[in-house]
């Protein structure tokens, strides 16, 4: 099996969703023909909610997905060229793309019944950012092989460490050049520059991670209302159907003491019926005596 072969049946596994991936996979190691390729497929591991949904929102709505990936490009412009016009523009536009991108993400998974909690739809927030600020991340991120969220700090290259079943041909996910880069000096009037788009990329980070948490709350709370509004009419309905038991329950006694009546009544009939038949016989025997 070559590598896009692997891929290609990576691709169609991650398209499943979490709780039917692992059966799949290993039906389809079952099926394959070489023992290689077969280890090969064994070691694909289960996404995570947050990055199946990431997934799905790339694969069903590739143009929500590469609007936020132009904003990125946008704001790394901006950035680029210290416009802070440009930057506070952009930074209420990217909160209101990625909570619509983000809703979208939870939409789709709740289509196919995968269920992504409120923590888990921040890290699917994040790894939206994260595409955003890293090609790389978002090069990755796009493959639709993801496992994991992704998180962005600052302005610094996104981890992708083990955040994808394959990596994506031409991202080195260790990136260790870029990784170790000489660091300026600290009296470098650079760094200083560098420190504040950090801070700001932390702080607009901070903003969509209060955003998102706030309409978990949101959908939690409504959630709530409706399982505290459900409960209220099945505690109704236990207490009309705890009155119809109990009289039920009256009625039963009443018919088990009228079958005790009745059994006993039966008795005293047939001992009657008894006695009857003897003197019937004896008055025939008599008869018979008698010509």
């Amino acid at each position: 099996m070559t590598s896009s072969e692997l891929r290609r049946v990576a691709r169609a596994l991650y398209e499943l969703p979490p709780a039917e991936f692992t059966a799949a996979r290993n039906q389809a190691a079952r099926e394959a023909t070489q023992r290689s390729d077969a280890t090969a497929i064994k070691r694909l591991a289960r996404a995570q909610a947050s990055a199946w949904a990431v997934t799905a929102l790339v694969r069903e709505d590739a143009a929500l997905f590469g609007e936020l990936l132009e904003l990125g490009e946008r704001l790394r412009d901006a950035q680029e060229n210290r416009d802070p016009v440009a930057l506070r523009s952009l930074g209420a536009e990217r909160q209101k793309l990625l909570s619509r991108a983000s809703a979208r993400a939870r939409e789709l998974a709740d289509a196919k019944g995968v269920t992504v909690s409120g923590s888990a739809m921040i890290e699917v927030s994040q790894t939206l950012q994260a595409a955003m600020a890293d090609p790389d991340a978002a090069a990755l991120v796009r493959d639709g092989l993801l496992l994991r969220g992704l998180t962005v700090t600052g302005w610094e290259p996104v981890r992708l460490d083990g955040a994808a079943a394959l990596p994506p041909e031409g991202v080195s996910v260790g990136r260790a050049a870029r990784a170790a880069r000489p660091r300026a000096s600290t009296a470098d009037p650079e760094v200083s520059e560098r420190e504040r788009k950090s801070a700001e990329a932390a702080a607009w980070s901070a903003l969509d991670d209060v955003t998102t948490a706030h309409h978990s709350v949101s959908d939690l709370a409504s959630a709530l209302d409706e399982l505290a509004s459900r409960r209220a009419d099945l505690e109704a309905e236990r207490t009309e159907i705890e009155e119809q038991l109990r009289g039920v329950e009256s009625d039963l006694a009443g018919v088990y003491h009228d079958i005790q009546v009745g059994e006993r009544d039966k008795k005293a009939a047939e001992r009657a019926e008894v006695r009857a038949k003897k003197r019937a016989k004896q008055a025939q025997e008599r008869l018979d005596r008698l010509g």
